[in-house]
């Protein structure tokens, strides 16, 4: 396999220490003193993979990305143990997007190890692993955290046939965005590689979803937002609009907007309503937009969507008529 190393990693990567076990081998084990049978009678160990096995009483502080979950854990424990037998694999598909940190839809609820591999001939069988076997381009990684992925234009070409299209976009979105670690890579040069591989199963709905995709998105909520919006035949809003406030001498961004009309929405997480510090700096950006004479909007996951949809037809209507 061929490194691409910084030409693809993010430069901002925020890397803090979380502790996790370290996957080691049977020889290994037997070098620190632990018995055959102790592998194998001992509630301490699991085995992973075959041949593969962690001591839940051991752990180690390893670097993660400063937005590392449980999933993100588990799913680096993995490829790391099964790279303890063969280092020359890689993670693939849906593996490689929970290791970026790109968003899945929930109802995947598949949790196998997807590997890609550079030799053609290899072969592995361990129960919950999945290997794909090389094509042009495929040989081709980067490096995140001393830990092989395949790259993102791989990556989306062999999500898309899995993703309805607005959740390619917000897997899209998120890569070339600044959501995890990200930026990953640019909407352009996504655009040119995928155009550029032999084979990209449903070409043409990654190509749409391409085409939908835009820069500086933070959220996944925020995706379905904007979509939302263009999907229920309103025009499409702009992301991060910048809003100069005179008052504080700063200039604020919404998730979305129409600046022509002064209107701003924004995804309201649960983390608005849990720390008062976010609900008291919620307050004041409204303070200072409605100073500037915008209107701010609100979404939430439990919001009457079609109570949404009149108020803003409603605004937008008032609005232009003021106009």
């Amino acid at each position: 396999m061929r490194s691409l190393g910084g030409m693809w990693q993010s430069t901002k990567q925020s890397v803090v220490f979380k502790s996790v076990p370290l996957p080691f081998t049977a020889a290994e084990a037997a070098e620190r003193g632990i018995s055959a049978y102790a592998l194998t009678e001992h509630d301490r160990f699991i085995q992973i993979f075959r041949g593969i096995w962690v001591d839940t009483e051991s752990l180690t502080d390893a670097p993660t990305p400063q937005w590392a979950d449980h999933e993100w854990l588990k799913t680096w424990m993995y490829m790391t143990g099964i790279r303890r037998l063969h280092p020359a694999l890689a993670a693939d598909h849906l593996t490689a997007a929970r290791l970026y940190g790109l968003p899945l839809p929930s109802q995947i609820k598949d949790r196998n190890i997807y590997v890609a591999t550079p030799t053609r001939g290899q072969r592995i069988k361990r129960p919950g692993l999945v290997v794909s076997r090389p094509t042009r381009l495929a040989t081709e990684w980067i490096d995140l955290l001393r830990l092989p992925l395949v790259t993102i234009p791989r990556l989306v070409a062999s999500l898309t046939p899995l993703l309805s299209l607005n959740e390619l976009v917000a897997l899209c979105d998120a890569a070339t965005g600044r959501q995890a670690s990200g930026p990953y890579i640019t909407i352009e040069r996504l655009l040119s590689d995928i155009d550029n591989l032999p084979r990209v199963p449903q070409r043409r709905k990654a190509r749409k979803a391409l085409a939908l995709v835009r820069p500086t998105v933070e959220s996944p909520q925020e995706t379905w937002l904007r979509l939302w919006l263009t999907d229920h035949d309103f025009p499409e809003p702009v992301v991060h609009p910048a809003v100069c406030s005179a008052i504080d001498g700063c200039v604020l961004h919404p998730d979305l907007g129409y600046p022509e009309l002064r209107i701003a929405i924004e995804y309201e997480g649960d983390h608005h309503r849990s720390s008062p510090g976010q609900y008291a700096q919620d307050i004041r950006r409204r303070e200072l937009l409605e100073a500037e004479g915008w209107v701010l909007l609100r979404v939430a996951k439990r919001s009457d969507m079609d109570s949404f949809a009149r108020r803003l037809r409603h605004l937008m209507a008032e609005r232009k008529l003021s106009h």
